[in-house]
């Protein structure tokens, strides 16, 4: 019995390789029309031989991994599918190229879908805790309780543990004080119990509509120099006044952050007001989806054509299992 069991899973190791080896040597033949793209050449050899010899290395460590350690080798068989099922769903037209205007599409669809079932889990969620008392509020204690039980531990233990969690594996009681630290900002009015709206804010940010509104009060409150309750785009875009990430200078933190006002300048009268800036920041904006797709698209896109083959997708699989386009509730908790 284990032998046939070893051996399908050889088997089935063993045509994920192939297939993608196949997508690999997809790289000898022209993908588009020298005709048509004038502007990039995929003959060049130098761009060919570079990244055929990138997805050989990459397709050679999913063997060697699937050799050493037959869990690695399924993990990694397991991106490959789910980024391939993602591609062809995002691939619209089904030319076998991802456009821009495709991911940003597809992106932007996901995101909605998460805000959506975020709304109806925090509902039944919500109700689920509530009940010792059922009184509309939902308590520390009745959610820690909850969550004791979502990890497989029973009344007993659950009554009678200690409050410093001692025996507990290390990546609960961190999970256990994260929790702890969300629940201390959600709670507005009472430190020890959350109202639905507040949940919501506890357990998915991104889908609060009182997180979003202290986000825009906290920008407000901290760019505002000239207290008058909006912004300018000097404001907005000083880098003194905003972190700057490590990959940007200033001045391109700078002109990246003038970009963005002008997106959030609904109006376009040089200023940004709370309305505008609450739909700036507001998650279903389409603009968060187009910015995620192009940081994707030049991650990925090796060749600098502007579009994206399913083999630059999966050459940069981490990238894109960690994005909005394949798992929006774990990126959007990563960010809040």
């Amino acid at each position: 019995m284990r032998i046939h069991v070893r051996l399908r899973l050889w088997v089935g190791l063993a045509a994920t390789y192939l297939v993608f080896m196949g997508l690999v040597h997809l790289l000898h033949v022209p993908l588009r029309s020298n005709t048509i793209h004038s502007h990039y050449d995929l003959s060049a050899e130098g761009v060919v031989s570079k990244h055929r010899e990138h997805m050989r290395k990459e397709a050679e460590k999913y063997a060697r991994a699937a050799m050493k350690e037959p869990s690695a080798g399924l993990e990694m068989a397991e991106q490959i599918r789910i980024l391939t099922e993602t591609y062809k769903k995002a691939d619209v037209n089904s030319d076998g190229l991802l456009e821009l205007s495709e991911l940003t599409t597809y992106i932007s669809t996901k995101i909605k879908e998460h805000l959506t079932l975020a709304l109806k889990e925090n509902f039944f969620m919500f109700t689920a805790i509530d009940l010792k008392p059922r009184n509309g509020m939902v308590s520390w204690e009745e959610y820690h309780r909850y969550f004791l039980k979502q990890h497989g531990y029973d009344d007993n233990y659950i009554d009678n543990h200690k409050k410093d969690h001692k025996g507990l594996p290390r990546e609960l009681k961190e999970a256990i004080m994260r929790d702890k630290a969300s629940w201390s900002q959600a709670a507005r009015d009472n430190p020890e119990q959350l109202t639905i709206d507040e949940f919501l804010a506890f357990r998915h940010p991104e889908s609060s509509h009182a997180t979003i509104l202290s986000i825009v009060e906290e920008t407000i409150g901290r760019l505002d120099v000239d207290e008058d309750g909006k912004l300018t785009e000097e404001e907005f875009s000083d880098p003194t006044m905003n972190e700057v990430p490590d990959y940007m200078t200033e001045e391109q933190f700078r002109l990246d952050r003038i970009n963005e006002f002008k997106i959030a300048d609904l109006d376009k009268n040089g200023k940004v007001e709370r309305k505008e800036l609450l739909h700036y920041i507001d998650p279903r904006n389409v603009h968060h989806a187009e910015k995620e797709a192009v940081n994707l698209l030049a991650a990925a896109d090796s060749n600098q054509d502007g579009v994206l083959t399913l083999v630059e997708v999966l050459a940069e699989r981490e990238i894109f299992m960690k994005s909005k386009m394949v798992d929006a509730a774990k990126s959007f908790h990563d960010e809040f």
